[in-house]
């Protein structure tokens, strides 16, 4: 199959999996919240957060397996792929050890105090913090998989297992909550999940690929030297721009109240829609431009990067102007008013940051491919850095909308400030130029959009589904239409129009 082919394959079957993770999580929130109520999915969502930080524990083995996986690939090398595979399933192996212990750990301090656990939840705490590190250990395993699905650049049949498990888990969590079990049982699906998942994988994985992409147990230095300094680099990367995103879902209880992470989550799940419309496109990009990288192919980066940023800018903001315009109206007729009362800045602050997080996802995939993670990793400590002062400085003054205002501000300064110069230097681009092509005239180009969602808030106010999704469509219509006219030429209108014809041909 041709490049192009292969790239529309990923994407279509990404864009598939990202529909039916959004529709169930579209139904099954509310089922939730409503079966917990307030405070027990703040803990909910607290939980989840800690265990996301379990998950770097990998120390960045995903990507550099991606990566390396997909250049060796490139220059014929199976001997050097079986090689890859055996370390790092044996360090998937012992980070999720060190997943088990680190909840341990939490469990045996008083972690209940610093996250303001409220005592309706005491009982179940230790035990689902203890199935969150097991969880955790078996997604190690299933995400060493699932880079070898990336690697051969096969991500429609690992989407398809996890369409099948997804609705599953969705089913069964309907099933133990109107049973009237918790946050135990919630937990013990997340666990049985994940292990089936990575059973059916690791089945697909020896029928579909060569000998040399199955998973071994078998440690080879000369590979681990291939990899380690990428990494390294990469996990500590990792921890400090994806660590950052959920650090607000620490300080709310620390700083404010544990009873306001369920809002302020809440929030956060519906501007999330920005990231799922980019995450299909750009969860490709990785091996495209280890590819070019590796051929040193700086037209072919300069292309990459422009194209790709411009492709992902014009996907993501209608439904920023939605988000922005219409989603405290979401948020009402989705969950409930009474769950989702947070000033009307905090969703705006975070609409915004999650858009500009995007626009930085194909010059941060760049950098990867370029393994620039030293780079990166200092960036990174940067905008940490500037996200506690700003959130220490804001936070007490403004409440939640100080804590979405410090994020904004720190993405906004560190990616145009660091990421975009850094990005442009592996290519024939300025980040004058670069931004001037990529974001000014297609902001430029939105505010019929935005104008015309202002407006229909205004004039109609919609306060039913059927209204407020009319209006957010006719949104989506009038601010894509007016991107593709006043913000492309002609000839990236042809591309888009082409690429989406044979989407549709493929479906």
């Amino acid at each position: 199959m041709s490049r192009a082919g292969r790239f529309l394959r990923n994407v279509s079957s990404n864009y598939a999996v990202t529909a039916v993770d959004a529709l169930v999580f579209i139904l099954l929130t509310p089922f939730i919240v409503h079966h917990l109520g307030i405070e027990l999915y703040a803990v909910w969502v607290i939980m989840q957060t800690i265990a996301y930080y379990l998950d770097f524990l990998d120390v960045g083995l995903p990507d550099a397996q991606v990566r390396q996986h997909a250049i060796l690939v490139a220059r014929n090398d199976p001997d050097g792929v079986a090689k890859l595979q055996g370390t790092v399933f044996v360090l998937y192996l012992a980070a999720g050890a060190a997943a088990m212990l680190a909840a341990a750990g939490l469990v045996a301090m008083p972690t209940r105090e610093w996250l303001d656990i409220p005592a309706s939840a005491d009982a179940a705490f230790a035990p689902v913090l203890l199935l969150f590190g097991l969880a955790a250990s078996l997604a190690f395993l299933e995400g060493g998989l699932d880079n070898v699905f990336e690697g051969y650049q096969r991500f429609d049949v690992m989407n398809a297992v996890h369409v099948v498990f997804q609705v599953l888990s969705a089913l069964a969590t309907v099933i133990v909550l109107d049973l009237g079990f918790g946050l135990v049982a919630l937990a013990l699906i997340k666990c049985v999940d994940t292990a089936l998942g990575a059973i059916v994988k690791l089945l697909l994985v020896r029928r579909l690929f060569p000998p040399e992409a199955r998973p071994g147990l078998g440690f080879d230095r000369e590979s681990w030297q291939s990899i380690k300094s990428y990494s390294l680099w990469n996990s500590l990367n990792d921890f400090m721009t994806e660590g950052t995103a959920q650090f607000d879902k620490i300080f709310i209880p620390v700083l404010l109240s544990s009873v306001l992470v369920t809002p302020y989550s809440l929030v956060v799940a519906l501007a999330a829609a920005i990231f799922l419309l980019a995450e299909p496109i750009t969860d490709t990009f990785l091996p495209i431009a280890a590819e070019r990288h590796d051929k040193n192919d700086r037209h072919g980066l300069t292309a990459f990067l422009t194209r790709g940023t411009k492709l992902v800018t014009l996907a993501t903001l209608p439904v920023t102007i939605v988000v922005a315009v219409f989603g405290t109206s979401i948020l009402d007729l989705w969950v409930g008013g009474e769950y989702t009362d947070v000033p009307v800045p905090v969703l705006w602050f975070t609409a915004a940051n999650f858009f500009f997080s995007t626009y930085l996802w194909t010059a941060l995939s760049l950098l990867m491919a370029a393994g620039e993670l030293k780079r990166i990793f200092w960036m990174s400590v940067f905008e940490v850095a500037l996200v506690l002062l700003l959130i220490l400085a804001l936070v007490p003054r403004l409440g939640l909308p100080g804590l979405a205002l410090a994020g904004l501000i720190a993405n906004v300064l560190t990616g145009a400030g660091l990421f975009i110069p850094a990005a442009c230097r592996c290519t024939l681009l300025a980040p004058g130029p670069f931004i001037g092509r990529t974001l000014v005239p297609l902001c430029l180009a939105a505010l019929p959009g935005l104008g015309f969602a202002v407006w229909l808030e205004v004039r109609f106010a919609p306060s039913t589904w059927v209204g407020t999704l009319s209006a957010g469509a006719m949104t989506v219509a009038v601010a894509l239409t007016s991107l593709l006219m006043f913000g492309t030429t002609r000839r990236e209108r042809r591309r888009y129009f082409v690429t989406v014809r044979r989407l549709a041909g493929r479906r």
